[in-house]
């Protein structure tokens, strides 16, 4: 269909077909329809904001002895408690451990605790209980429990409290003995909220340091809270945190150019339809504009001034929004929240024809903002050198102003001005790639990423926030079989997935960037248009 030729993946704006005039029955609500091809027997992992861990059972047992007299360093193999954690979105804000010695051991100032992240974090919980030199022995109360070690207890000094066995309390963790300010009360969730994605293998690790004393550790678990992922995932149309497989179609039903979107919300797994929009001249941009957690489904239909609108179908009471923005010519993927109050703003940007005159995005801000002024911010250049990057690079919760240029040569070099402030220059990619722009590693902040095809195969280059010194690449999808990129997180653990869909077939495939799983789905049919590539320029 000559519909999907003007879409803004091609780098470049072809021609807009006349605008027609728009009336009450150029969108046709169509409220459900399930005759339409799908596989719902796709798997995806859960999401949450907060769970509790049990100690994988086979790592529970006996703490090896020292085996030498006297104390000091540690002998023989530790005893490696360890917890599968999954489903967990964004770094941890608190981390608990407990822990149960079964049998008793019977001197805790042998015992060192030390909790281990995925990513080798590691923080002592405790160690070497009442000891205050390198060789001393330190407490001899024995270790019973269960206790408790978070941040909430009670400033309880795990070294001052009297008793045999140790009182079966929370407390606040410490520092070890043996060392200057022994016994001293430390903070465990700052230890670890620098862990983008504590989803995998934590070690709660268990060392002897005096010989002849032993027990073992009978019973543990870990709970871990996560901040909630800032923002919506894009198409997201049930709220779930997960992107949702959606194609858009040109059907000619009731109208002429009329178009349907096709949606398999991953909460239910049953597609539903909905006619809303015109092929011939509308833009596709869903996003959450009325702030109910879901994508609303959304076209942008050019024209004048005056004229040019936002069609919104507002997912919180299916009532049409109209926002009269932008004129023809502009690009309309920059939608977003440029104010921060979890509502997607009206937005264009504007790339003048001239080569080096002045790119400029435009938004109608929804925050305190009763006469809906526009805001402008001039960023880029025209004649068809600057190219949006779409996203939150900052982390505030707001969307930035970036653009991808040319650096000279084949050079690309993204231009970065940052709601939080101040702007930043960063060469990546080349200025003919794709660009990607989403959360690769969870940690709420956009990530750039670009994609080319080489040899046939797609190939994403992502430059991850957390660690941009350490770019890598993806090869998923092939041009011989005409594979469009989707831009989402399918699984809903707070960080992107590289995502295909196939037309010929009309079948999603999706990469979990974390563990390589590969899930898919059917949806569609050649001639879609797949919702979630909607922000690749």
């Amino acid at each position: 269909m000559s519909w999907t030729q003007k879409l803004w993946s091609s780098r470049s704006i072809a021609t807009v077909a006349a605008v027609g005039v728009f009336g009450a029955t150029a969108f046709y609500l169509g409220s459900v329809d399930t005759q339409v091809e799908a596989n719902n027997s796709v798997e995806v992992a859960t999401s949450a904001p907060s769970a509790t861990f049990p100690a994988n059972a086979g790592t529970l047992g006996a703490i090896p002895d020292r085996g030498a007299a006297g104390c000091g360093a540690p002998g023989g193999p530790n005893r490696d408690v360890t917890f599968t954690v999954s489903g967990l979105s964004g770094a941890p804000t608190n981390v608990e451990v407990d822990m149960t010695f079964s049998p008793a051991h019977t001197w805790s100032g042998d015992v060192q605790a030390t909790l281990i992240a995925p990513d080798a974090t590691s923080f002592p919980l405790f160690g070497r209980r009442g000891s205050t030199t390198a060789t001393g022995c330190g407490s001899s109360a024995g270790l019973a429990g269960p206790y408790g070690f978070a941040d909430s207890a009670a400033a309880t000094n795990w070294f001052t409290i009297a008793g045999s066995p140790v009182p079966s309390i929370d407390y606040r963790t410490t520092t070890v003995g043996g060392v200057a300010g022994a016994g001293a009360v430390t903070s465990i969730n700052p230890a670890f909220a620098g862990v983008a994605n504590p989803n995998g293998t934590w070690i709660l690790r268990f060392n002897d340091f005096g010989g002849g004393d032993t027990g073992g550790v009978g019973a543990a678990s870990l709970t871990i809270d996560t901040a909630a992922p800032t923002g919506s995932p894009v198409a997201d149309f049930d709220g779930d945190g997960r992107t949702d497989f959606a194609v858009v179609r040109q059907t000619n039903q009731p109208i002429a150019g009329q178009v349907r979107w096709f949606i398999n919300p991953s909460s239910t797994g049953s597609v539903v339809g909905y006619d809303w929009g015109i092929g011939t001249t509308d833009f596709f941009t869903p996003a959450d504009f009325d702030g109910d957690g879901k994508a609303d489904i959304v076209t942008w239909r050019p024209g004048a001034a005056d004229v040019a609108a936002f069609y919104i179908l507002r997912s919180s009471n299916n009532t049409l929004q109209l926002e009269t923005f932008g004129v023809s010519g502009d690009n309309p993927t920059v939608v977003g929240d440029y104010d921060g109050d979890g509502k997607a703003d009206p937005a264009v940007f504007r790339t003048p024809a001239g080569a080096g005159d002045q790119a400029t995005f435009f938004y109608r801000g929804s925050l305190n903002n009763p006469g809906g002024n526009i805001t402008f911010v001039p960023w880029g250049t025209g004649g068809d050198t600057s190219f949006p990057a779409v996203g939150d690079f900052d982390g505030d919760g707001k969307n930035d102003f970036v653009v991808q240029r040319s650096g000279g040569g084949s050079q690309g070099v993204f231009w970065m001005l940052k709601s939080s402030g101040g702007s930043e220059i960063i060469p990546f990619g080349l200025n003919t790639d794709l660009i990607l722009p989403a959360d690769y590693d969870g940690d709420g902040k956009t990530d750039i990423a670009v994609g080319r095809t080489i040899s046939g195969s797609l190939t994403w280059f992502v430059r991850p926030s957390a660690t941009p010194g350490s770019p890598y690449q993806v090869a998923w999808g092939t041009s011989g079989t005409s594979d469009r990129r989707v831009l989402g997180d399918y699984d809903g653990d707070g960080k992107a997935d590289f995502g295909i869909w196939r037309p010929a077939t009309g079948t999603y495939w999706i990469l979990n960037g974390t563990n390589n799983a590969v899930t898919t789905s059917q949806l569609g049919a050649t001639g879609d248009f797949p919702v979630a590539s909607f922000q690749i320029n």
